[in-house]
């Protein structure tokens, strides 16, 4: 059986947005693929080793310096049950993955820090996306300077690389993450993804799914109880 691999979501960069590949646990092949192509072979799942992953490569645009966001500005408590997140919808496939993530409070945190890095363009330039979100608590794990460090705008590309950890630029239902599965960040860099025995509780880089498949009009969301944080998450090869 052929190993496979995920794709997270494009990097923002000044000048475009960056697609890394994602490897297998097989070791005899982690070799990053760097060619160019459209953005519609972006749009695959789950992609074969032996498949080129592309970058996804948008226009150049001018970059306006972004406002300072303060931590005393993001909430770090939950103020509903994960199990009553959008419960109170009756169809959530009216929404698009980042509309139905503002309907719940205790994503606002993972909310305004999208905005802030300003990847809300590139998660529309996908037909489909999967995104593990963050609660509000998730983030009041992470070391408080390390956050503030992040809310700088100097610091605005390691915030969109922490971020795009979160996105998977095609529909995965929890069901599909496979054990000693990977997402690759870079060429020797990867998020390991990891399951229990009877595959009915999943982890990815260290954040376990804590409510999962809600489903939107172009994805789905997988809540998270940890924030995926490359330097702390990922495997080094």
């Amino acid at each position: 059986m052929k190993k496979m691999f995920y794709k997270p979501l494009a990097i923002m960069t000044f000048a475009s947005f960056t697609m890394f590949g994602c490897a297998s646990s097989d070791s005899t092949d982690t070799t990053a693929m760097d060619s160019t192509m459209s953005e519609s072979a972006t749009m695959a799942g789950r992609v074969d080793e032996s498949e080129d992953v592309d970058a996804l490569i948008v226009e150049e645009k001018v970059v306006v310096p972004i406002a300072t966001l303060s931590v005393t500005a993001l909430s770090m408590e939950n103020t509903i049950e994960v199990d009553d997140m959008f419960e109170d919808i009756d169809d959530t496939e009216q929404y698009d993955v980042m509309s139905l993530a503002r309907t719940s409070p205790n994503l606002s945190t993972f909310v305004k820090l999208v905005e802030q890095a300003e990847l809300e363009e590139g998660i529309e330039h996908l037909e489909k996306v999967t995104l593990f979100a963050p609660t509000n608590e998730a983030f009041a794990k992470m070391p408080k300077a390390e956050l503030e460090s992040l809310l700088m705008p100097e610091n605005k590309a390691m915030l969109s690389r922490m971020l795009q950890a979160h996105f998977l630029p095609s529909e995965v239902s929890s069901l599909r993450l496979a054990d000693n599965d990977r997402i690759r960040i870079s060429e020797d860099s990867y998020i390991p993804i990891s399951t229990d025995a009877a595959g009915t509780s999943a982890t990815v880089g260290g954040a376990r799914l804590i409510k999962s498949d809600i489903e939107a009009s172009n994805g789905r969301i997988h809540i998270i109880d940890n924030v995926i944080v490359l330097s702390q998450d990922v495997r080094k090869e």
